[in-house]
């Protein structure tokens, strides 16, 4: 089930992004941006925005990214809208880290591993963001305020304990 708000057609969902960002040079020129957003995907959008953003003046772009990488495709609500995994950004950047989207998986989805922190640095170089930063897991467990072991985190480490 794709999530409602975005388009399943890619043209589509550009079109929409499009529309939703409309730059003012005179209030970005020579300014220090800092984005928050609820996941990247694919990165399709986060990428094309970045560009503007620079083009029209932004002095820097920072990202905070409220749930951790999405490593896995979600088999269950469709809540990274992919059910191949080489669609999410974090995956292709494994394959061409590890020469295999599925090696070392557990290492890229551990905070603060030497995988995790290339992994991130990567996106952010992709995007030419000046600094990138998601939510860990063990923060958003404390957040949402239940035991892990009641939280599907498939997305993010592959568990799901329910």
């Amino acid at each position: 089930m794709a999530r409602s708000f975005t388009p399943s057609n890619q043209e589509l969902r550009s079109l929409v992004a499009k529309m939703k960002l409309i730059p003012n040079r005179a209030m970005l020129e020579g300014k220090r941006l800092l984005f928050c957003d609820d996941s990247i995907v694919r990165g399709t959008q986060l990428r094309d925005n970045v560009k503007i953003l620079f083009e029209y003046g932004a002095k820097e772009v920072h990202m905070r990214i409220a749930c951790p990488p999405l490593i896995y495709a979600c088999p269950f609500v469709g809540f990274s809208a992919s059910k191949n995994a080489l669609e999410l950004i974090t995956r292709r950047i494994i394959k061409e880290l590890e020469g295999d989207e599925n090696k070392n998986l557990d290492k890229y989805a551990t905070t603060g591993s030497p995988e995790y922190e290339k992994m991130v640095n990567v996106i952010a170089e992709r995007f030419g963001l000046t600094s990138l930063k998601f939510n860990t897991l063990e923060t958003l467990i404390e957040a949402i305020g239940l035991p892990k072991c009641k939280v599907c985190t498939h997305c993010f480490d592959g568990s799901s304990h329910f």
